[in-house]
């Protein structure tokens, strides 16, 4: 269940548990592995669908994981922190 609570604190990643029935712990598992440049655990955070999509600055707007994951790969591969 999703609540309207203000969260105050960062997720970072840390809290990822596993279970990613609850939009908190998929949104750790998604920083965990932006943090950790796990493309595979990034991979099981996307959808596996055509239908899923991206849009951001590194990469403008991507559709299916075949498309966002060339996104994350040059993200990962970079020396940027």
């Amino acid at each position: 269940m999703i609540s309207n609570a203000t969260i105050q604190t960062p997720v970072t990643g840390r809290e990822y548990t596993g279970d990613q029935r609850d939009a908190l712990q998929a949104l750790a598992q998604f920083y965990r592995a932006l943090n950790a440049r796990d493309i595979e655990m990034m991979q099981q955070n996307w959808a596996n669908s055509a239908e899923a999509a991206m849009d951001n600055p590194l990469g403008g707007i991507k559709r299916g994981w075949s498309e966002i994951r060339p996104t994350y790969e040059r993200l990962f591969g970079s020396r940027a922190k």
